[in-house]
C-alpha cells in the first residue's frame, strides 16, 4: 500500500511540473506566431500562425475578417 501511494504521489507530482512547463510554453509561442496588420473600423489587426485575419471584439473574442484587410 505504501508503495501505491509513493507511485501515486511521484506521478502526480510529474503531472504538476509539466502542465505548468506547457503553460508558460503557450504563451510565449502565441506572442511569437502573432503580429499586427493594420486596423479595421479602428480595431488592430492581427495575424496569426495559419494567416488568419482578425480583430479582438469588445468581449475578447477573435473576429475574423478577410485576408486582404491585413496589410501584411
Amino acid at each position: 500500500m505504501k508503495k501505491l501511494l509513493l507511485i501515486l504521489s511521484i506521478v502526480f507530482c510529474f503531472t504538476v511540473i509539466n502542465s505548468c512547463d506547457t503553460e508558460e510554453d503557450d504563451s510565449d509561442s502565441t506572442s511569437e506566431t502573432e503580429w499586427e496588420c493594420g486596423t479595421h473600423n479602428g480595431n488592430k489587426l492581427w495575424t496569426g500562425p495559419r494567416g488568419g485575419c482578425y480583430y479582438y471584439n469588445s468581449n475578447g473574442n477573435k473576429t475574423y475578417v478577410d485576408r486582404s484587410e491585413c496589410n501584411c
